[in-house]
């Protein structure tokens, strides 16, 4: 009785021997693949993945010492506004954060805005421009108006004068500054900086730019990156809401304002800010003086990586996208593939969380004086 029992046992012990060696068969090594920027064959011993298949643009091998990118540089210098531009795009010597000797771009360029538009309405009934409302009530990103400055009272915010006009504040130094008018017996407040347009921006952007295995937030009191217009993308707004009161930063409706000790510069992507918009629910106003993209290069990151939109060249949309919104692909303009970012306009604040490239040292990307 115990026989048939113990050949079972073996029989099965068997199949699950053959099984396991059926998986081992399928099972790969991986291997160390290192990025080969330049197509030279020679990898980047900084960076790497493991993959059982070799990646696109990966090679085997980490013997490459200057992995930048031969040829034509990677920044388009035609694509950029000459409105505001001080002189011509200059090539200079530059030193890069990875410890490279490179070339970098210098240009500059003057605080003057081809359009200006409403941010903070004077009075009630009128709209403005945007805000990121981080009150108690319906907080997200909102138009300037009547409902906004009724959850403004909701949450305990006076923002409207007696007379029915908006309290409206002119900050005149940096992040803090001139919120709330003391004595005012008002406790919320639409910021509304002036524009300076004695200030000038000198940008220095690397044009081979090289990837590195660092990612550096873009939530820092530093400039990340440059919008094709010729102005600079910040980090997140200030919060607006506190014990206080509320002091909202207001945004024009192409996600942008004055720096009242700086330039003018933005928090949100202007060149798909109304795809952001219609997400959110909102029509009263939109981005109309830049023209919106979905799938071409928008801006460019402090690391000199082009920064597209939503989608791929060919409509469809990223995948594969790291901790950066960014990967390494084929694009229209870099069609045997490239390290570049998209802008998924999944979040309120749609901008790229950090940046993956090699910076330059020695001198600001983005200097104002």
């Amino acid at each position: 009785m115990t026989f048939p029992n113990s050949l079972f046992i073996i029989l099965l012990g068997a199949l699950f021997l053959m099984t396991s060696c059926q998986d081992d068969e399928v099972a790969c090594e991986e291997t160390v693949w290192y990025q080969d920027t330049d197509g030279d064959g020679l990898g980047n011993p900084d960076v790497s993945f493991q993959s059982c298949e070799q990646p696109t643009g990966y090679v085997d091998n980490s013997d490459d010492t200057d992995d930048t990118l031969a040829g034509d540089p990677v920044l388009n210098t035609s694509m950029f506004s000459s409105f505001s531009q001080v002189g011509e795009f200059e090539l200079v010597p530059c030193n890069l954060s990875n410890g490279t000797a490179s070339m970098c771009y210098k240009v500059v360029y003057e605080n003057i805005r081809e359009t200006v538009t409403v941010i903070c309405p004077e009075h009630e009934g009128e709209v403005g421009g945007l805000g990121i409302y981080d009150g108690n009530t319906n907080p997200g990103l909102r138009v300037l108006n009547d409902d906004l400055w009724a959850d403004f009272a909701a949450d305990g915010y006076d923002i409207i004068n007696d007379d029915g006009s908006i309290n409206i504040q002119i900050p005149a130094g940096g992040p803090g500054s001139g919120f709330i008018e003391p004595g005012s017996g008002i406790n919320g407040s639409c910021l509304d900086a002036l524009l300076d347009e004695s200030y000038q921006i000198t940008y220095h952007i690397p044009a081979y730019p090289v990837q590195t295995n660092v990612s550096a937030s873009t939530n820092t009191r530093e400039y990340w990156g440059v919008s094709l217009d010729g102005f600079p993308f910040a980090q997140q707004p200030p919060s607006a809401a506190s014990p206080m009161g509320a002091a909202l930063p207001g945004l024009d409706a192409c996600g942008g304002h004055p720096q009242p000790d700086g330039p003018y510069h933005y928090h949100l992507t202007p060149h798909v800010i109304n795809d952001l918009l219609e997400k959110n629910g909102i029509t009263e106003v939109s981005c109309t003086y830049i023209e919106q993209s979905s799938n071409t290069i928008l801006a460019y990151a402090r690391d000199g990586f082009p920064i597209y939109g939503y989608e791929e060249s060919d409509g469809s949309t990223p995948s594969d996208l790291d901790e950066c919104s960014g990967h390494f692909g084929p694009t229209a303009e870099f069609p045997d593939g490239i390290y570049h970012y998209h802008i998924m306009n999944d979040e309120i604040l749609n901008i790229i969380p950090c940046t993956k490239g090699a910076t330059v040292v020695g001198e600001s990307f983005a200097s104002v004086n």
